[in-house]
């Protein structure tokens, strides 16, 4: 019978061994072999290699303020990032990342424009406003694996210079489409979404809309902390409806509202236009860019750059925004 015992302790000790082995594929620190922190010593090694950023930076304004420009602007004076092959991609939610390409950088083939809509085969509306939310999360997961790859020194693939999203607005109004079509069922399509007749039942049910928002953001610091540079353009929005006679209208950016806190830059995109006394016409346009919100860089808080100057009669004077790739933002 020693034998019997004897095959009776390697059963329990094949079992205890089974145990620890699942219970260390499960840690969350992923803590294994002889050496349990083997991951964590391969990732502070990565750490050195890092390229460094901290450009999560919003352009907020109206249509036709540059806010796409300065962008692609800073981009395609970026001397490092050209040598180095970098891209820029643009997930281009208003279509005017694809329009400035078009016209401004036609044959810079390191600018990529991603197309987030999903069109309907079928049906009365445009867009899968459900397959879009899964495509805009595809797209980000995949640059989030580049990003990830590209930290590494001896990484020879694609790299990402920067990830600009244009018409954020257009994004929160995807997020509110899928969480009453998608979450709550309360809509067969947006036509329907946007009757008024048909509401949120409790105000924490939009709670839904906002984490939904909140996933472009996650990937948004994700990308950052592995030196992606981030942009958020997005329009503006009346704030102060009873505005009238007396009181100006209050612009302020369409984004789910907690989105001013999460980004560290803010750029106030504007135009202001000259008018003939006697005709009316416009005879000069003046585009600034104004630092309402400058976390990395006091000495920018508050200051006003003139980025383009248009002119009758006259070839437009372009500045563009240098702080976007001189590093002193």
């Amino acid at each position: 019978m020693a034998g019997f015992g004897k095959t009776k302790e390697a059963i329990a000790e094949k079992k205890e061994e089974e145990v620890v082995a699942e219970e260390q594929a499960t840690s969350p620190l992923n803590i294994t072999g002889s050496d349990p922190f083997t991951a964590l010593r391969k990732e502070l090694g990565l750490m050195d290699n890092m390229p460094q950023t901290h450009l999560f930076t919003a352009l907020i304004g109206h249509e036709n303020t540059g806010k796409t420009a300065v962008v692609t602007d800073a981009f395609s004076r970026d001397e490092r990032a050209e040598k180095a092959g970098e891209e820029l991609w643009i997930v281009d939610f208003d279509g005017g990342g694809a329009a400035n390409k078009s016209a401004f950088h036609n044959d810079n083939n390191r600018i990529k424009c991603w197309e987030p809509m999903v069109m309907m085969q079928s049906d009365r509306t445009a867009f899968d406003y459900g397959a879009s939310h899964e495509r805009v999360m595809a797209i980000l997961q995949y640059a989030m694996d580049i990003a990830e790859k590209q930290r590494d020194s001896n990484y020879e693939g694609v790299k990402i210079w920067g990830v600009l999203f244009t018409g954020i607005d257009d994004w929160d109004d995807i997020c509110k489409n899928c969480m009453y079509i998608e979450d709550l069922g309360i809509a067969n399509d947006d036509i329907e979404a946007s009757n008024w007749n048909v509401k949120v039942d409790t105000q924490w049910l939009w709670a839904i809309r906002k984490n939904r928002f909140r996933q472009l953001t996650g990937f948004s610091r994700g990308l950052l902390k592995k030196g992606v540079r981030i942009f958020w353009e997005t329009h503006l929005k009346v704030s102060n409806f009873s505005y009238g006679k007396d009181v100006e209208p209050k612009w302020v950016p369409a984004w789910e509202k907690s989105s001013d806190y999460t980004v560290f830059q803010i750029i106030r995109c504007e135009r202001r236009d000259t008018l003939d006394t006697e005709t009316g016409e416009t005879i000069q346009s003046e585009y600034t860019a104004t630092f309402e919100k400058s976390k990395t860089s006091a000495k920018l808080q508050g200051q006003r750059r003139t980025i383009l100057i248009t002119e009758q009669g006259k070839e437009p004077q372009w500045f563009g925004l240098p702080e976007l790739y001189d590093g002193s933002l």
